[in-house]
């Protein structure tokens, strides 16, 4: 230890490899070595203990959120929230495996989803994994733990005969071609949104999908599609074909000016009017959903549906598709019952 110009003491010592200064403005050199021996303790304890589930959240937050796409760094903001709200106060050390089943096990007294347990449990592993990386902790809690199962998810239900005979007969409402457009082309809201006309081929019958709309806030941003696999050519039917007006390339077709897509409020305002008018409930992906249903009516191949789709896995068409079967089959023993009887 050595007393500096400006009159305090320092000390330097290393602990766990890593040189470190302590000072004090203690008047003698006898009170400065108890003050920095006070000092050196608390560090050495504070080490021992590690750092709060909360500051390594935060700091994992910091680094890898902006290398995501703002609305999955939006659905981690809130996920994170809940899990800080949990383990806020607590040593990241501290924290076993039994406190994260006790946590996961919260959610299923409460009727969640099972994907909202999933989800719960991928962003404290994620935490997880990024304090074990950092040297923060020498095992992960989260290795061998499995999300216990919630509530069965609602299955979203394509539109009935009647709802899809209103879709088509809405065409003239405020925002009537939107459902329609979507009735007919299975696109995603955002995909729908960011279409320009140039990318209406209308000698060859095609749409290309290549860019999607997200919105910030009320801003609209284009990305693009949100797989490899979402970038495709859909077919322009004949009875939309028909429907769609003109306009110059650049300009957008579900747009206040064409200069640019719908925000998020003018979107809304124009859904919500339409659901007013036509008395229709309804949401952008159950006519997705109807148009796979159109498809596999119409004996479309699923490998061909898959790229009309624009899903990545073709695994998620062939569940639609044995969705939409066994619906059909349901529907085939309750007019075979009616006729019976």
């Amino acid at each position: 230890m050595k007393k500096r110009k400006d009159g305090r003491y320092l000390k330097v010592v290393t602990i766990n490899g890593k040189r470190l200064y302590f000072y004090s403005s203690k008047t003698t050199e006898q009170q400065a070595e108890r003050d920095i021996n006070r000092q050196i303790l608390a560090y050495t304890q504070q080490e021992e203990k590690g750092k709060l589930f909360s500051e390594v959240a935060e700091e994992w937050e910091e680094e890898h959120f902006p290398k995501i796409e703002y609305n999955t760094a939006k659905r981690y903001k809130i996920l994170l929230s809940h899990a800080i709200e949990e383990f806020d106060d607590r040593y990241i050390k501290e924290i076993q495996p039994i406190d994260i089943e006790q946590y996961l096990d919260y959610y299923v007294t409460r009727d969640y989803a099972t994907k909202t347990i999933k989800d719960q449990l991928s962003i404290v592993r994620l935490v997880f994994k990024y304090a074990y990386i950092k040297g923060y902790v020498e095992n992960d809690p989260t290795r061998y733990i499995s999300p216990p199962k919630g509530k069965s998810a609602i299955k979203r239900q394509p539109l009935t005969e009647e709802e899809t005979e209103a879709v088509k007969n809405s065409l003239n409402c405020s925002f009537g071609l939107f459902p329609y457009f979507l009735l007919y082309t299975g696109l995603r809201k955002g995909e729908a949104l960011a279409l320009q006309f140039k990318d209406i081929d209308f000698d060859n019958k095609e749409i290309n999908v290549y860019k999607s709309v997200y919105h910030k806030s009320n801003v609209p941003h284009i990305k693009g599609t949100k797989t490899e696999n979402g970038t495709r050519k859909v077919v322009l039917l004949d009875v939309l074909a028909d429907k769609l007006p003109k306009g110059k390339d650049e300009n957008f077709i579900f747009s206040i000016d064409g200069t640019k897509p719908l925000g998020y409020s003018a979107f809304q305002r124009r859904w919500d009017k339409y659901k007013k008018e036509t008395g229709l409930d309804i949401t952008a992906h159950q006519l997705r959903h109807t148009y796979a249903t159109i498809l596999f009516e119409a004996g479309i191949d699923v490998k061909d549906a898959q790229h009309l789709l624009g899903h990545s896995d073709i695994s998620v068409t062939r569940n639609i598709y044995t969705h939409i079967r066994t619906n059909h089959f349901k529907e085939t023993v309750e007019k075979l019952n009616t006729f019976m009887n």
